[in-house]
């Protein structure tokens, strides 16, 4: 299959931590022999990487350069509203997304456009699709279908992308049944993500990140990683640890990731007076999260729906954490249980709920025995079901099924 990717986030230089899955979901399938090509927005920090699997053309649609502010975690403010400059862009990134996909469809002879978060996205392949005559497939990730619900215009530009889409895929059961909902196709599909399993196993372990992180041998390492916004949950983990540390004062708590909650996270913590146990430690680079993740005890996805609505779809760093042979406390959203099973592969507690996310850490802390009996069952859990490899197929397969517009049934 030849097929075009249209993506408005995607890794702009080697090492950057910005949507690394779109670039996995793109070189799984270009193992499998598939011609992919990416279309993503320019950004001042594109450094292109002569060592990408996949072509990236990074499509420009303002100058000067530093009002490319769409994409790439920069239009959306703590996840929850746009940017006001993104409003006046979004037409230009539309019409150019547009174009280049037309060029490169007559170039690449494409059989069908992947598109990646239904807005901006949908509506630029919807446009190159009709004038083409390929279909298109979109992908959903969460925060594209939390705009869609909240905003009039956007939740009916949604409906008309939906309803000329040739296939859906969701990575949460919540999400998939919003778009069905706004009139996605019936044969609409739940696909998780996947992990490298060779890149995130316990093997990564490495002492000196360990002692970097944690200087004392016999504290227990708690890790929390991602962008540091409501919907992540961040302040609930921080809220749990005073009662954690009453029981078990050997603890520290490495939270990884920046964002616009970063003040408002460390005044927390000073205000908690958990300045000694629990530390921001900033943006932590791609290359390094492997050994970030295998050299922890025990990793918290503490994530929440924010009080405007949002929420995760399937943050994949919980599987990269599962896959590192990591016991797992996660929130029991839609897209967690869905891939993570309590008391086997993991422990989840109830979204939001600081007690209940203290007892599952004193547990833990407690219980080496069962720490390593989650961590072990959670690795075995994703080499059968979440690699990447596995992800790709299941979406090789859909992609035929869409284009030879056959009966869709288990993939």
């Amino acid at each position: 299959m030849k097929i075009a990717v249209l993506t408005s986030s995607y890794p702009r230089f080697p090492g950057d931590g910005t949507a690394p899955f779109i670039m996995a979901f793109c070189e799984g399938l270009s193992a499998l022999g598939h011609d992919v090509r990416v279309f993503a927005p320019y950004d001042p920090e594109v450094i292109p990487d002569e060592n990408n699997k996949v072509h990236v053309n990074w499509f420009k649609y303002i100058w000067p350069d530093k009002w490319n502010v769409i994409g790439h975690a920069r239009s959306l403010r703590a996840d929850v509203r746009l940017r006001p400059i993104a409003y006046i862009l979004l037409p230009f990134y539309i019409l150019c997304a547009a174009l280049s996909l037309i060029r490169n469809i007559n170039l690449q002879r494409a059989d069908l456009i992947h598109v990646h978060w239904i807005l901006p996205n949908g509506l630029a392949a919807m446009f190159a699709s009709i004038l083409k005559g390929i279909p298109y497939v979109v992908s959903l990730h969460g925060s594209d279908m939390y705009l869609a619900r909240r905003n009039k215009l956007f939740r009916s530009i949604s409906r008309m992308i939906f309803n000329h889409a040739g296939g859906v895929t969701a990575c949460s059961p919540e999400l998939l049944q919003a778009a069905l909902e706004m009139g996605a196709p019936e044969h609409s599909i739940l696909l998780p993500y996947g992990v490298d399993t060779h890149k995130f196993n316990p093997e990564k372990y490495n002492p000196h990140v360990r002692k970097s992180l944690s200087s004392n041998y016999d504290e227990v390492l708690i890790l929390s990683l991602g962008r540091l916004v409501y919907k992540k949950g961040f302040n609930i983990l921080i809220d749990s640890i005073p009662t954690v540390v009453k029981a078990e004062p050997k603890v520290k708590v490495i939270i990884g990731g920046d964002g616009p909650l970063k003040v408002e996270l460390a005044d927390q913590i000073e205000l908690l007076e958990m300045d000694r146990y629990i530390h921001l430690a900033g943006t932590i680079p791609w290359d390094e999260i492997p050994e970030y993740l295998a050299s922890g005890d025990i990793f918290v996805l503490p994530s929440i729906r924010d009080k405007y609505g949002n929420i995760d779809g399937l943050p994949n760093v919980l599987l990269e954490a599962m896959s590192s042979g990591k016991s797992v406390i996660a929130s029991d959203i839609p897209g967690v249980k869905n891939v993570l099973e309590d008391g086997h592969t993991g422990l989840l507690v109830p979204s939001g709920d600081s007690t209940e996310l203290s007892r599952a850490i004193i547990a833990l802390i407690e219980n080496t025995s069962l720490r390593k009996k989650l961590g072990d069952a959670a690795r075995i859990s994703i080499q059968e079901h979440f690699t990447w490899q596995e992800t790709a197929k299941k979406l090789a397969r859909y992609f035929i099924l869409v284009i030879e517009n056959e009966n869709y049934g288990e993939i």
